[in-house]
C-alpha cells in the first residue's frame, strides 16, 4: 500500500530548500563584499564595508526576495480541498 503525500508537503519542502540556500547566498554575499571592500570613508562617513555589507547588500537582497516570491513560491490553500468551509449563518 503507498501512502500519497499531500502536494503541500512538496511545495513546502520545495520552498524550504529555496529559502536556505537564498540565506546562504545573502550570508555568502554580506561575508564576501565585506572583505573585500575597503576601510575608506563612503558614505555617511561609514567605512565602505559597513555602508555596502549593511545597507546596500540588503536593500538588494529584499527587492530580489520581492521577484523570488511572486514567481517561485505558489500560494497554496491551506484547507483541505475535500472539506467544505463551514458556512456561517
Amino acid at each position: 500500500m503507498k501512502i500519497t503525500e499531500d502536494p503541500r508537503i512538496k511545495t513546502a519542502r520545495r520552498s524550504f530548500r529555496l529559502a536556505w540556500i537564498y540565506f546562504a547566498i545573502y550570508v555568502a554575499a554580506v561575508m564576501i563584499l565585506s572583505y573585500l571592500l575597503g576601510t575608506k570613508p563612503y558614505l555617511w562617513g561609514l567605512p565602505r564595508w559597513v555602508t555596502i555589507g549593511n545597507i546596500v547588500v540588503p536593500v538588494v537582497f529584499v527587492l530580489l526576495l520581492i521577484f523570488i516570491v511572486e514567481k517561485f513560491i505558489p500560494d497554496i490553500p491551506l484547507t483541505n480541498e475535500k472539506q467544505k468551509p463551514e458556512e456561517k449563518e
